[in-house]
C-alpha cells in the first residue's frame, strides 16, 4: 500500500475516534508531517484521498475542516437530514425556534395539496454539528398530521412522524440550489461573508402520493455535502 494510503487509514482512524472531531480544522500541512514524520507531499496525497472519500473539505483562508466521520452512504434512500448524518457518524441536535399552527401561503398549499382553510404546522428549527450551526430548516406539515407545537423536535422529524403518529412515509421529491444567504441566514448559521448556501427544497409524501411535510432548508456548504446515487 502507498505511503499516502496508510497514513490516510491512520488519519481516517483519528478522525472516526473523534481525534480531529467533526467540524473543527486538521493541523497545518507542516504540522502534520512532523507529527507522522513523513513528506508535506505524502500529507497533501492523504488529504486529498480523505477529501475523495467525503470526510474532509478545504476551504480558503480557512484550512481542511473535518465534515464528517464516515464515509458518506451514496444512496437515493429517503432519509432525513438528521438520518443522514447519523449514518455517517455525525451527532447533531436541533434548537426549536418556533412551532406554531398557521394559514399556508398558496404555494404551500398547493405543495401539500391542501384544501382551503386547512391549516399548517410551520416548524422552524437551527441545526447544529458540534456546537456549530449549520442548517435552518423550515418545515410545513398538514394540521391532520396530528404533531403538536410543544413536542420534541430535536430528533429526526420523520422517525417522530412515523413512531408517534403511525404514518409511513414512502418516497420525497428534492430540489437542489445554491444562493446567497439572507441578513438572517447569515447571523443564525454565523456565516461571516457572502458564502453561498446549499439549498435543498423537499416535499416528502405517504402512500397514494399524499404529502406530508414540505421543508425548505438553508445548509452551510462548508459543512454538509449532498450525496446521491443514481442508476442508469
Amino acid at each position: 500500500m502507498p505511503l499516502y494510503r496508510q497514513l490516510a487509514s491512520v488519519m481516517k482512524t483519528r478522525i472516526t475516534s473523534g481525534h480531529y472531531a467533526v467540524g473543527t480544522t486538521l493541523p497545518t500541512e507542516q504540522t502534520l508531517a512532523e507529527t507522522f514524520n513523513v513528506s508535506r507531499a505524502t500529507i497533501r496525497n492523504a488529504i486529498r484521498a480523505l477529501t475523495a472519500d467525503g470526510l474532509l473539505k478545504s476551504k480558503a483562508g480557512v484550512g481542511t475542516i473535518v465534515i464528517r466521520a464516515q464515509e458518506p452512504v451514496r444512496s437515493a434512500t429517503l432519509r432525513g437530514l438528521t438520518e443522514d448524518l447519523r449514518r455517517q457518524g455525525v451527532a447533531t441536535h436541533a434548537r426549536t425556534l418556533s412551532a406554531q399552527f398557521e394559514t399556508p401561503s398558496p404555494a404551500i398549499r398547493e405543495r401539500l395539496e391542501l384544501s382551503r382553510g386547512e391549516r399548517v404546522l410551520h416548524l422552524r428549527r437551527l441545526r447544529e454539528i458540534a456546537g456549530s450551526p449549520f442548517a435552518l430548516l423550515s418545515s410545513y406539515i398538514p394540521e391532520s398530521v396530528g404533531l403538536k407545537p410543544d413536542e420534541d423536535f430535536s430528533g429526526p422529524l420523520y422517525e417522530l412522524i412515523e413512531r408517534s403518529h403511525r404514518l409511513h412515509i414512502i418516497y420525497g421529491k428534492d430540489a437542489i440550489g445554491a444562493r446567497v444567504p439572507t441578513s438572517q441566514e447569515r447571523e443564525l448559521l454565523q456565516i461571516v461573508d457572502e458564502t453561498p448556501v446549499l439549498v435543498i427544497r423537499r416535499t416528502a409524501y405517504l402512500e397514494f402520493d399524499k404529502p406530508i411535510e414540505y421543508v425548505e432548508a438553508a445548509i452551510r456548504a462548508d459543512l454538509y455535502e449532498y450525496n446521491v446515487t443514481l442508476t442508469r
